[in-house]
């Protein structure tokens, strides 16, 4: 997996996997990104609000999209939800090195000590890591921060991982990969994935 610089970019987006869905079902169709981005300006297939964030999904999943071998499309399209809940999430850990660390650091770590709970504690720490690590992080507000996390907690809730709750705890369900799916990270340079979904 190629390693991007660290982006406070995910304060503005969410897991979006109706959308990353919708996106992948055409490429199944044979529509190339270009002809999408077309469709999406004139018919607003993605259910937007406002055209800024329509053009904001679309170069969101697109990003997703184009991080993954074109070969996991037939993949996505033949899978039940849950797998492709998976691949998504697997699609968002390679667009954005920062989420990937975190759930390497953070939720692979607490799958490890069979600890199922994550606290803003936990967030803040991760945080605060990098931005010791990061001369860019270690410019973001607390403003960013707070905006990320809700992002993350976010992203993983929607992907089945962690508990639905507006404040405290949330609860960590350890995720059992779909095998085809665990087979095609393994076998496209993402095992890192796969690792960071474990408790090994």
């Amino acid at each position: 997996m190629k390693r991007q610089p660290y982006s406070a970019g995910a304060v503005k987006v969410a897991f979006w996997f109706q959308e990353f869905r919708t996106l992948v079902e055409l490429l199944s169709e044979g529509k190339a990104y270009d002809e999408i981005k077309e469709l999406n300006e004139q018919e607003n297939i993605f259910g937007a609000s406002t055209v800024t964030r329509k053009k904001q999904i679309y170069s969101t999943v697109t990003a997703r999209a184009r991080c993954m071998d074109e070969s996991f499309v037939p993949l996505f399209m033949c899978v039940n939800a849950t797998a492709q809940k998976q691949l998504a999430l697997a699609a968002i850990m390679a667009q954005d090195t920062l989420f990937h660390e975190f759930v390497f650091e953070v939720i692979h770590e607490k799958l490890v000590l069979c600890s199922y709970e994550l606290t803003d504690a936990d967030m803040d720490k991760f945080f605060r890591r990098k931005q010791v690590q990061d001369e860019r992080v270690a410019a973001w507000t607390e403003a960013t921060f707070n905006r990320l996390g809700r992002t993350y907690r976010g992203i993983l809730t929607g992907a089945g991982i962690l508990e639905k709750k507006n404040k405290g705890p949330r609860h960590i369900y350890a995720p059992l990969l779909d095998l085809s799916v665990e087979k095609w990270l393994l076998e496209h340079d993402m095992a890192e994935v796969v690792y960071a979904l474990s408790d090994r």
